[in-house]
């Protein structure tokens, strides 16, 4: 049978609301003596609070909901479990739903955290999420994307810099034909990153035109298929400029792993036929054959920041959004040209 919290009161002598103080931290002071009998009470009897029914009474349920796009991605998967160590840390649980790109199931996965009563939410980049499920939301909601409008607090890549970073590396070789490989055009670090590549492109006096990008699915086998359409002769680039790029500029670690599969499968040598820089720095990318290079973006940093400004805004309601940005820093590996 459960131990109850009157079972505690009556083995300290006190009333359960007492027990309730103790166990609260307040709202009343206990003296020391009064709140040692009560935690002697509650390991002696193995009390454990219901946290559903306190969050129920208005308490705290110390959990945190986080809604990412597919935890199997070797970037969201590192910063899912950034994110629950920071918050195991706090003395929090985090609660992750991947929602696989499915646009439809998004809003779903969010109320069912709402129900939960989860103390807050993280919403990482690559869930479409926009205003109006967010709105009635009445937990602090933190997402891990630059977004319109100023009523969330936000913290987020610079995504379209970071992906300037990485083409203006590739042009450093001497690359002036590069092709994009890009997310899912609804994806707004997507976006980012492809006005990214664009805008240096353009800054540089290089092609940027719209023969030499190609939307892919956000893993291994969009990356794969992208990088054929760019690169085979029958490609988008020889009928527009009548070459095939010399370089590659990949939004995604995952996604470039399936373009070096891609370059190998067309007998295309990395670096010396096509040069691929990437963004992400996955743990993963070091590992790739040529190793990757890539602008690495630090999701442990992140998720610190992330965890903290998430836990003040818990902690302290009503504080005002705050919108951080963090760039990444080129890792460089054999990908594009240079010996490391």
């Amino acid at each position: 049978m459960a131990v109850t919290r009157s079972d505690v009161a009556r083995a300290a002598g006190v009333s359960p609301a007492v027990v309730s103080y103790v166990l609260n931290n307040g709202p009343r002071p206990v003296a020391i003596g009064t709140r040692e009998r009560v935690l002697a009470a509650i390991e002696q009897l193995g009390y454990r609070p219901n946290a559903i029914a306190s969050a129920l009474r208005g308490g705290s349920t110390q959990t945190i909901g986080l809604l990412t796009p597919n935890r199997s991605n070797p970037f969201y998967g590192a910063l899912a479990e950034a994110i629950e160590r920071s918050l195991t840390e706090q003395g929090y649980l985090t609660l992750t739903a991947s929602t696989y790109g499915n646009r439809s199931s998004e809003e779903r996965l969010l109320r069912t955290f709402v129900d939960r009563k989860a103390d807050g939410l993280i919403i990482t980049s690559g869930v479409s999420l926009s205003g109006a499920p967010l709105a009635d939301v009445e937990q602090p909601v933190l997402v891990l994307e630059e977004r319109v409008g100023n009523t969330l607090s936000t913290v987020s890549m610079d995504d379209e810099r970071d992906a300037a970073g990485a083409v203006d590396h590739l042009q450093v070789h001497g690359h002036d034909l590069i092709g994009c490989i890009v997310g899912p055009p609804y994806v707004s670090t997507d976006g980012l990153r492809l006005a990214g590549w664009r805008d240096q492109q353009h800054r540089t006096g290089r092609p940027a035109g719209d023969g030499l990008v190609a939307f892919a699915d956000a893993g291994e086998e969009g990356g794969y298929q992208a990088a054929g359409l760019l690169l085979s002769e029958h490609g988008r680039p020889w009928a527009v400029y009548g070459r095939r790029p010399t370089a590659l500029f990949v939004a995604s670690d995952v996604q470039a792993f399936g373009a070096l599969h891609a370059c190998w499968e067309l007998g295309l040598r990395v670096p010396d036929d096509v040069a691929v820089v990437s963004v992400g720095g996955t743990r993963a990318a070091r590992f790739t054959i040529p190793p990757l290079t890539t602008m690495r973006q630090d999701v442990e940093y992140l998720a610190r920041i992330a965890c903290a400004r998430l836990l003040q805004d818990i902690r302290e309601p009503g504080t005002p959004p705050t919108h951080v940005r963090l760039t990444g820093n080129l890792v460089v590996g054999r990908t594009c040209g240079c010996t490391p």
